[in-house]
């Protein structure tokens, strides 16, 4: 991927953001397997300096559960130091600590063997068993594409109104319906080191809208890949660089 030069990027955020980032299509180029993405050397020292920048109000966003984000770059945390709200804003981890987002339901047993048996028909789909939610990857199956997401919707009559099923990048998943990323983004602006800041959303997906909506109604922005950033991820990380460069030079 390569950056555009003549694409008009989103203006720069000042000192006085709060700044939530997805990983998977925004940070990150989507690849065949989750597991497989790669991460720019440059990115965790961006990510990091930007954060110190703003005294911490900087977090990751993501639909990824804590073990698959530590796991990124092949198990090196890249983002360790970084607050991260998983599982669509399930689960929340600042300064180590992770902490479940209130009660909120977990997929019943039966389910999770159902989308496992999906699993071993499909060799090539993959079946990601998180703590809350359930993900259907098709990308290196589209022909399983119309079952896996009927399996899913399966689920949410007996889920009995707490779960709903949600599309994705070549992928479907079952989570529940308090867990997503525009009501993580309300509770994260609500303490320090959030409060007080005009919070900046980007992101990439159908599942990263809820967070847009959320930072404009705070008076903030929602960008989109796709829409601000030309569907390049490089443009994104560019971004972030001179965002980087103006907080320091600020500092300075």
């Amino acid at each position: 991927m390569h950056t555009n030069p003549t694409l008009p990027l989103p203006p720069l955020p000042g000192p006085d953001a709060a700044l939530f980032l997805d990983i998977d299509g925004t940070l990150l180029d989507l690849a065949r397997r989750p597991e497989l993405v790669v991460v720019p050397a440059e990115l965790p020292g961006l990510l990091r300096q930007i954060s110190a920048s703003l005294d911490g109000a900087l977090a990751l966003v993501t639909g990824r559960d804590l073990p698959s984000v530590d796991g990124i770059g092949q198990g090196s945390r890249p983002f360790d130091g970084l607050s991260v709200a998983a599982e669509h804003g399930a689960l929340i981890r600042q300064v180590g600590d992770a902490a479940p987002v209130g009660s909120l339901p977990e997929p019943l047993p039966a389910w999770r063997q159902a989308a496992d048996d999906f699993g071993a028909r499909h060799e090539k789909a993959v079946v990601e068993q998180k703590r809350f939610g359930i993900v259907l990857h098709v990308r290196e199956a589209p022909e399983a594409a119309d079952e896996a997401r009927a399996l899913i919707e399966s689920f949410i009559p007996e889920g009995q109104g707490h779960f709903r099923a949600v599309p994705a990048h070549a992928a479907v998943e079952l989570r529940p319906v308090m867990a997503d990323k525009g009501r993580v983004l309300l509770r994260l602006m609500e303490g320090a080191p959030f409060a007080g800041r005009q919070p900046v959303f980007i992101g990439d997906d159908v599942t990263d809208e809820d967070g847009m909506a959320a930072a404009r109604s705070l008076g903030g922005f929602g960008y989109h890949v796709g829409r601000d950033f030309g569907g390049e991820t490089a443009n994104v990380r560019a971004w972030l660089a001179e965002m980087a460069k103006r907080l320091t030079q600020r500092v300075a």
